[in-house]
């Protein structure tokens, strides 16, 4: 499997930075990896909380996004999470573990996407969400 750089196509940087690596992208499909580390500015007490697994899959959905863009030939818009459907967490992941994020796009009308997120650990199923997302020109 190849990697893929990051920081091309998403505006986040370290310390601040849920994904490591991305291992699949095109126009309606994305998978990253992210090793949770205990200096992860949202590890707290050894565990990565909601607001991690959800800037993780937030994260993963804008390398989509912003590979996107890139193949169009226009420069990498910010996004933003305009709702949260459904967020069902089974268990948060411990320091050590590495998360698999697979996002999955439903639907995307203009500036509005409706993306579907899978996170696992190793083959265990650990979250699953829909965010719509919205990109914006600065």
């Amino acid at each position: 499997m190849t990697t893929h750089p990051i920081y091309q196509w998403i505006p986040q940087r370290a310390p601040f930075l849920l994904i490591n690596a991305v291992e699949e992208v095109d126009d309606s499909h994305t998978v990253t990896t992210f090793p949770v580390r205990s200096d992860c500015p949202l590890v707290d007490n050894g565990i990565l909380p909601l607001s991690g697994l959800m800037e993780n899959a937030a994260q993963t959905c804008a390398v989509r996004a912003g590979w996107t863009q890139k193949q169009h030939g226009e420069t990498i818009k910010k996004g933003y999470i305009g709702a949260v459907k459904k967020m069902e967490v089974t268990r948060f992941p411990k320091v050590g573990e590495t998360l698999c994020t697979e996002a999955t796009l439903l639907e995307e009308v203009a500036n509005i996407s409706l993306i579907e997120c899978t996170t696992r650990i190793n083959q265990e199923v650990i979250a699953t969400t829909t965010l719509k997302l919205a990109t914006v020109d600065e």
